[in-house]
């Protein structure tokens, strides 16, 4: 069976060894730009060496941890810490400014917890209300605080240092509104799909606009957790989902997916379950980040995501989505209809730019959706749509061409039967569906 939601890892200093091992079961590499320097970046990106599709997360306007002198500090329950030189490093002076005596301050997604008892111009002191183990360069949230947004100068560095290596993916931290979306995709133009993360409350209201403009969309539940809640978490994670599907955006899950792995060879039952949740709710892909950048069981986190995915997708079947009444999405609906009552085995797709297979893909069908492209570029882009695999071909002229091809590819993948054929060619404009035809394979 083939495993229909994408999976997309970090890699990090637990899984540079291991690339070749972890590229058999992803289909995405994530790197996190807030971690590392140009030179480790450009060794990651040739560690993958464009076998697979690359995301690159840019750190955005974030309070974060310095480097800690071991790499980690545990804090201790009613134990005093200090922020700064001798203490808990802050890279950023801002820190200083933002809290006050009485505030709590949550570092790593809000699993460690401290309340200020005493500030200074750079440096403060607080109790731990709850602690754990921190790492260096961790995320700090001041709940309310009023913490700049935007797309920082640094952001912007490292945007065209991605650019430059070859990132197919961008990864905009801390979205508010559709013109912070609108400002990368000036810089990107073609070169990359933007993907917005969406974690600040303030992102919520403009829910619908963001991701009307974005390429996609990660549910990034880390610091939207701490936003809003998590009591209001579950419902808003499936408000993400829905409206992406709708607008069909490829939609991605981050965050504590499977983040007892990080120490254990083993998930929890609650984490198994909610990996079965966001499968049947009909994300795209599901992505690891400590887990796989800096976890013990980096390859077994993979592994077991991989046959949680494609058990589940046994037994469960994506919500549907609402249909939009053009032309090209009655094509589309059409193509799904028709390989249901043909019984047809697979779904092939010729697709210039992306558009063809993201239409099938939004409707969730039950069979593989192979989607035939001349453009090396679409190829990797679309490897993280639900149920698309992505075939590099030349360019087709005409719609004969087309269904010639998709029956070749059929026999060489062992494809018999019925296969339903979809797709744009040749004088329609690109990124539009115009095509449907259901042919037998023998």
């Amino acid at each position: 069976m083939i495993r229909k939601t994408k999976i997309i890892a970090t890699l990090g200093p637990a899984s540079e060894k291991i690339v070749d091992e972890l590229i058999k079961y992803v289909d995405v590499i994530r790197l996190n730009f807030a971690h590392g320097d140009e030179e480790q970046h450009e060794k990651y990106f040739s560690l993958v060496n464009d076998r697979v599709p690359i995301l690159v997360d840019l750190p955005g306007p974030k309070l974060r941890l310095g480097i800690l002198k071991e790499g980690k500090m545990e804090l201790k329950n009613g134990e005093i810490v200090e922020f700064g030189d001798k203490g808990l490093p802050v890279d950023d002076p801002l820190f200083f400014k933002l809290i006050k005596p009485g505030i709590e301050v949550l570092i790593s997604d809000g699993r460690v917890r401290v309340k200020i008892v005493e500030v200074d111009e750079n440096k403060a002191k607080g109790v731990v209300e709850e602690g754990g183990i921190v790492t260096s360069r961790k995320g700090i949230n001041i709940p309310d605080a009023n913490i700049p947004i935007g797309i920082t100068e640094r952001d912007l560095q490292l945007l065209r240092e991605a650019l430059k290596l070859g990132a197919t993916f961008i990864g905009l931290s801390f979205v508010i509104n559709a013109d912070d979306v609108k400002k990368v995709k000036s810089i990107v133009g073609d070169k990359a799909w933007v993907i917005s993360k969406i974690e600040k409350k303030g992102a919520l209201e403009n829910l619908k606009e963001i991701i009307k403009e974005s390429d996609g969309v990660m549910v990034a539940r880390g610091d939207l957790g701490v936003e809003i809640g998590l009591a209001n978490l579950p419902q808003t994670q499936r408000r993400i989902i829905r409206l992406s599907r709708l607008y069909g955006k490829p939609v991605i899950l981050a965050t504590q997916v499977l983040e007892s792995m990080v120490s254990s060879p083993i998930p929890t039952r609650a984490e198994v379950i909610d990996v079965a949740n966001s499968v049947s709710q009909g994300v795209d892909a599901i992505m690891l980040s400590d887990e796989t950048a800096m976890g013990q069981y980096p390859l077994e986190a993979v592994k077991t995501l991989h046959a949680l995915i494609t058990n589940v997708e046994k037994n469960f079947k994506p919500r549907k989505t609402r249909l939009y009444k053009n032309v090209d999405e009655a094509i589309a609906y059409s193509a799904i209809i028709a390989s249901y009552l043909a019984s047809c085995k697979a779904i092939f797709t010729y697709t210039r730019t992306g558009s063809t297979a993201l239409r099938i893909s939004r409707l969730r069908p039950n069979i593989p959706i192979y989607a035939l492209t001349p453009s090396r570029e679409t190829e990797k882009r679309i490897r993280m749509c639900y149920g698309v695999i992505p075939i590099v071909i030349r360019e087709l002229k005409n719609i004969d061409e087309v269904i010639n091809e998709a029956k070749c590819y059929s026999r060489r993948l062992g494809i018999k039967g019925n296969i339903t054929i979809v797709g744009g060619v040749g004088s329609d404009a690109e990124g539009t569906t115009r095509f449907l035809k259901v042919e037998e394979v023998n």
